[in-house]
């Protein structure tokens, strides 16, 4: 290329600069086994093969793959069966985004947990009866939740920028909405995660600072990311099985604020004047089978040794007493009575 040509090229570039023109194009995405053009929206699955303890699974996925360039932000849900206002967010979510005013890509996972939302269990797959957000990366040759989460790990996280999971309080569970910010301890990446966090619009945020360190067990979906380098929130919005409209319309007006802040739709994010930061976490869990009562409920602010709950045998003596083990505030508490050794029984963060 002769010097004069080269000031002709250069020149160019910095003209469609000046006028927002991209100087490089927007990708085709495939995801799955769809693939979706610049300024297209495409609808299918990801194929799960069959396994030893199951059939094959279809995971319906859509990708809004926009006309100009830009980052490629995951969207999830269901990773939970029976957590549903994340589904039907992701689902208002999907019909209202325009590939033409997007600058690059969304991708959804509508159900990533099917079997679970079939049978409308909570926690596990009933095919293997494991808990997909305990089992990233996932194996390609393992049961069918590892392959499952095999097949997210590869179709979505590889490819993605940034994602965000979006959970809620399963079947039993009565949980107040907030968010999981994850600090790894590198600080560009913790940045940009922080960022995400105070753009969602969620006011309650664990600080969460010990998620596991290695990428082959990295356990849940948005760790797995972020092991990878790549900016990720956990969301809870919403409640014991239901459908409440003002969670749902939450994960949604998040997720535009979201892409508002990455530059991917136009218009100024929000962002939190005072979000409440919960430095701590506990989860206490439950030492007997039985019959659990709650004494408290989402959002409450209780005391160091204050009485939380009871476990009682299935003849209703009492087995087992749960306490405050700090001042703080629940996050979420079990509502319903069956309680398996071992399950949480109630959440507390502290300040």
């Amino acid at each position: 290329m002769s010097t004069r040509t080269k000031k002709i090229f250069f020149s160019i570039l910095i003209f469609c600069g000046l006028l927002g023109i991209p100087s490089r194009a927007q990708e085709r995405l495939t995801v799955g086994t769809i693939t979706a053009n610049p300024g297209e929206k495409r609808s299918g699955t990801i194929h799960v093969p069959e396994g030893k303890d199951g059939p094959a699974v279809e995971l319906p996925i859509s990708i809004i793959n926009g006309r100009k360039p830009g980052p490629i932000l995951a969207l999830l849900a269901g990773v939970h069966g029976y957590e549903y206002p994340p589904i039907l967010a992701l689902q208002r979510i999907s019909r209202r985004l325009d590939p033409e005013n997007l600058s690059g890509a969304v991708i959804i996972l509508h159900v990533a947990n099917i079997p679970s939302f079939l049978k409308r269990t909570i926690y596990y797959n009933p095919h293997d009866w494991k808990n997909l957000n305990r089992v990233f990366p996932g194996r390609e040759d393992g049961s069918m939740t590892e392959r499952i989460a095999f097949s997210i790990t590869r179709e979505i996280i590889d490819q993605c920028d940034y994602l965000i999971d979006n959970h809620c309080g399963d079947g039993n569970e009565d949980l107040m909405p907030y968010l999981y910010c994850e600090e790894t301890g590198e600080s560009e990446l913790d940045r940009r995660i922080h960022d995400l966090a105070i753009h969602y619009g969620i006011k309650t945020i664990i600080r969460e600072t010990d998620r596991p360190k290695d990428k082959q067990a990295s356990i849940y979906c948005a760790n797995t990311a972020i092991l990878r380098g790549k900016p990720a929130l956990t969301i809870e919005s919403g409640k014991l099985g239901r459908t409440d409209e003002e969670d749902i319309i939450r994960i949604v007006k998040g997720s535009f604020n979201i892409m508002q802040f990455l530059k991917m739709l136009p218009g100024r994010p929000e962002i939190l004047a005072e979000p409440v930061w919960v430095e701590r976490l506990t989860i206490l869990r439950a030492a007997h089978n039985g019959l659990f009562t709650p004494l408290v409920h989402r959002g409450n602010h209780v005391q160091k040794g204050e009485l939380l709950g009871y476990l009682t045998d299935y003849f209703g003596d009492i087995i087992e007493k749960v306490h405050a083990p700090y001042d703080g505030i629940i996050l979420y508490v079990i509502a319903t009575p069956p309680m398996n050794e071992g399950e949480p029984m109630v959440s507390v963060g502290g300040f």
